[in-house]
């Protein structure tokens, strides 16, 4: 087995970025299993060379999709193979569910993304980020046979990573994935849903003030800031899918900021969760909402209280 990479320190993660009522997709692998991880150049972009780390398990489970993730940062900073997320990709490969955990052009370094950037550097940043993590999706569907990799796979990724696989997912490639999986994540509030959305797994925070759940501002900026950037996060996103009859999964944390954007993976109710609906997809799914209640469980429905 490939010993889980030690998670980067939470600090640094942290300055970027029975269940009742709930129906059951089909039974899923517990047992861990083995896996193997290689990495592999996918790109040459300007003066970027982007990188993908593979892990590849041992036995998948039949007919699930791979993962595709993009890491959080604010489009500044972060690493493929640094953070929260290579523990949480670490157990979905020994779970049968095979990943690759992508670099993208970090192209606001030394810039920041807060209310002061104009809006319109925020979605360019976006934009760019989703072509390399399409660019990624392209090799891998034209990967040497002899890595056995999946036919499908779901964009995931965490903060600005989420961002990437949403605007990917719902704005550039709306028919290039399986489904989106969105940590904290938001897209422009101008985006138009298309037709026939990928299925929407949402994870957020109830009281995020720098991607916000519902419509509002990012960072809480104001709307006169060239940073003013109106934003329809995670639980936005999934009501309009839900709206125009597709589907979507929500898991709400109710004291939750943005933080949940990494605590979220490390949770194993969560990955439980994700795994279901990894193993769902295409089969016996419908629309669940659902926020993280005292005892530790999922309980259907938005969270009871407001952020105080």
């Amino acid at each position: 087995m490939i010993a889980a990479q030690h998670c980067w320190p939470l600090l640094i993660l942290l300055s970027f970025c029975s269940q009742v009522g709930l129906q059951r997709p089909p039974e899923t692998p517990t047992a861990a299993s083995s896996f193997v991880k290689s990495t592999h150049v996918f790109r040459h972009v300007g003066p970027d060379t982007l990188a993908l780390d593979l892990r590849i398990p041992s036995v998948s489970i039949a007919n699930a999709p791979g993962v595709v993730f993009v890491h959080g940062g604010g489009f500044s900073a972060g690493q493929r193979d640094r953070g929260a997320h290579t523990l949480l990709l670490d157990s979905l490969a020994m779970r049968g569910i095979p990943s690759a955990s992508i670099s993208y052009r970090l192209t606001m370094k030394d810039k920041g993304f807060g209310c002061l950037v104009p809006s319109r550097e925020k979605q360019a940043a976006v934009e760019a980020a989703a072509e390399d993590l399409k660019a990624a999706l392209d090799w891998l569907q034209q990967a040497p046979a002899a890595l056995a990799l999946p036919d499908n796979w779901v964009a995931m990724g965490s903060s600005a990573g989420a961002e990437a696989a949403m605007w990917s997912g719902y704005g550039a490639h709306p028919h290039a994935w399986r489904g989106i999986v969105a940590f904290s994540g938001a897209v422009t509030d101008t985006l138009t849903l298309p037709s026939l959305p990928s299925s929407f797994f949402a994870v957020h925070g109830h009281c995020d003030a720098v991607v916000p759940p519902g419509r509002d501002l990012h960072r809480s900026c104001r709307e006169s800031d060239a940073g003013g950037w109106w934003l329809c996060g995670g639980l936005c996103w999934a009501d309009r899918i839900t709206d125009a009859g597709g589907l979507a999964t929500t898991r709400e944390y109710c004291t939750g900021d943005h933080m949940v954007c990494n605590s979220a993976m490390l949770d194993p109710a969560l990955q439980h969760e994700l795994i279901l609906w990894l193993n769902g997809l295409g089969r016996n799914q419908e629309t669940q909402r659902a926020f993280k209640s005292p005892d530790g469980h999922f309980s259907s429905g938005p969270c009871p209280h407001p952020c105080e």
